[in-house]
C-alpha cells in the first residue's frame, strides 16, 4: 500500500484500526485535531458563559471581558475550517485509494454521524419546552430545523421564536456545505480545487462588502449566512491541499506564537471592526475586515495544533474532542436551565467560577452518555461505508 496514504501517529493505532476494520484500509489519524475540537468548543462555551445577559451593546466593545467573550464565538468558524480540511483530505485520499469519490457512501457516513444526535436533541428541546416554556421553539423553527435550514429561519427574523434550537444553526450550515463540497471534490483535480476554494473566499468577501454597503451589520445576518461562512470551509480545503498530511514540524515556541496571534486576530477584529451594538455610522467595509481577521485567526490556530504529537495531549482531552459534537449542542440546554446568580450577592466572581465549572461538568456528563449510548452504535454502522478510517469510536 502507498505509504503516502497510510498516515498514523503510532503503530498501536494502526494495529487497533486493522482489527476493528477487519481489512487493511488506509488510515488518516491526527489526534491533535480532536484536541483542536475541544479547544473550539471551550471557546464557544466561554462565549456563552462570560457574556453578561445585559451586555449585547457598547460594553462588549469597550471592555476586555466583553471583547473576549464576543470574539470567542468565532471558534464556530474554526470548526468550519476544520471540517473543510478533513472532508477535503478524506475525500482526496478516497479518490487516491479507490479511484473515485463515492457520494452515496459519503452521505451515509454524514447521516450516521450527524442525524442521530441532531434529532435526539430536537426531541429533548421539545420535551424540555413543555416544562420550561422559554425553551419551546415555534412550529416554524421546528420545521426549519428539521430540514436543516434553521440558520435561514434565524436570518429571516426568527431569533425570538427558535427557543432551544438556536444552537443548531452551525450544524445546518455544515450540512449545507456537505451538499455541495463532495460534488466539487469528486469532479475537481488539485488545481481546480485551489481555484474553486479561492473564488469561494473572495465571493464571501464580496457578500460581506455588499452587506456593509446595504447597512446590514447584524451579527445574525452575517454569522448565520452560509455565503459568509463558506470561506472557512474553503480555507480548510486550501490547507488540505497545501499542508503535508503528516503534520507540520515546528518548534513549540512558534506554535505558541501562532496560537496567540490567532486569538489576537479574533480579539482585535472584534474590537476594531465588530459591530456589536449601536455605533455611529459604521463603515461599509467593517464586516469584511472583521471576517478576514477571523479567517486569519482560524488559520493561525489550526497551524498551532497541526502536527503536535499525540503524547502532548492527555487522553481525556482527546476523548473530549471526540465528543465535541455532543458538548456543543448540549451546552444550550444546560446553560438555559442553570439558574443565574442574584445581582445583590457579593463575591460573585468566585461563585460565577463555581457555576461555570458545574455547567461544564454537566455538559460533559450529558455528552459522554450520549456518545456512549446514542452515537456509538451509529458510528459502528458508519464504518461500513468508510474507505479512509480517521479515528476509532
Amino acid at each position: 500500500m502507498d505509504g503516502n496514504i497510510v498516515l498514523v501517529s503510532t503503530k498501536r493505532q494502526l494495529e487497533t484500526d486493522d482489527i476493528i476494520l477487519g481489512s487493511c484500509r488506509p488510515v488518516f489519524f491526527r489526534p491533535e485535531l480532536d484536541a483542536m475540537r475541544f479547544f473550539a468548543f471551550l471557546c464557544v462555551f466561554l462565549h456563552h458563559t462570560l457574556t453578561p445577559p445585559a451586555v449585547h451593546g457598547v460594553l462588549e466593545k469597550v471592555t476586555l471581558r466583553g471583547t473576549f467573550a464576543s470574539s470567542a464565538k468565532f471558534a464556530v468558524s474554526l470548526f468550519f475550517l476544520l471540517s473543510g480540511y478533513l472532508i477535503t483530505t478524506l475525500l482526496g485520499m478516497e479518490k487516491e485509494y479507490t479511484g473515485r469519490v463515492h457520494l452515496a457512501a459519503f452521505y451515509q457516513r454524514r447521516i450516521a454521524r450527524i442525524w442521530p444526535l441532531y434529532y435526539a436533541f430536537m426531541i429533548l428541546v421539545l420535551l424540555t419546552g413543555t416544562i420550561v416554556p422559554r425553551v419551546l421553539p415555534s412550529a416554524g423553527a421546528v420545521a426549519a430545523s428539521t430540514l436543516f435550514s434553521g440558520n435561514w429561519f434565524l436570518i429571516l427574523g426568527g431569533a425570538s421564536l427558535v427557543g432551544g434550537l438556536g444552537i443548531l444553526w452551525s450544524v445546518n450550515v455544515e450540512e449545507q456545505f456537505y451538499l455541495v463540497w463532495p460534488l466539487v471534490a469528486k469532479y475537481s483535480g488539485r488545481r481546480s480545487l485551489i481555484w474553486i476554494s479561492t473564488i469561494t473566499i473572495f465571493s464571501s468577501l464580496a457578500v460581506l462588502m455588499v452587506c456593509g454597503a446595504q447597512g446590514i451589520f447584524s451579527d445574525i445576518s452575517l454569522r448565520f449566512n452560509p455565503l459568509v461562512e463558506m470561506q472557512f470551509f474553503a480555507g480548510g480545503a486550501l490547507l488540505s491541499i497545501w499542508l503535508p498530511r503528516d503534520g507540520l514540524r515546528v518548534p513549540a515556541p512558534i506554535r505558541l506564537v501562532f496560537a496567540f496571534s490567532g486569538l489576537l486576530c479574533w480579539f482585535l477584529g472584534t474590537r476594531w471592526f465588530g459591530v456589536v451594538g449601536p455605533v455611529p455610522a459604521p463603515a461599509w467595509w467593517m464586516p469584511s475586515a472583521l471576517y478576514e481577521c477571523v479567517l486569519a485567526g482560524c488559520v493561525l490556530l489550526f497551524l498551532s495544533f497541526f502536527g503536535v504529537p499525540e503524547r502532548f495531549f492527555p487522553r481525556k482531552i482527546l476523548w473530549l474532542g471526540k465528543i465535541s459534537y455532543g458538548l456543543y449542542v448540549y451546552q444550550a440546554i444546560v446553560l438555559t436551565l442553570m439558574p443565574g446568580l442574584p445581582a445583590k450577592w457579593s463575591h460573585r466572581a468566585g461563585l460565577n467560577g463555581v457555576r461555570v465549572c458545574l455547567e461544564l461538568l454537566l455538559v460533559i456528563v450529558l455528552a459522554g452518555v450520549s456518545y456512549r449510548w446514542l452515537e456509538m452504535p451509529f458510528l459502528r454502522l458508519k464504518r461500513r461505508s468508510t474507505f479512509i478510517a480517521n479515528r476509532n469510536p
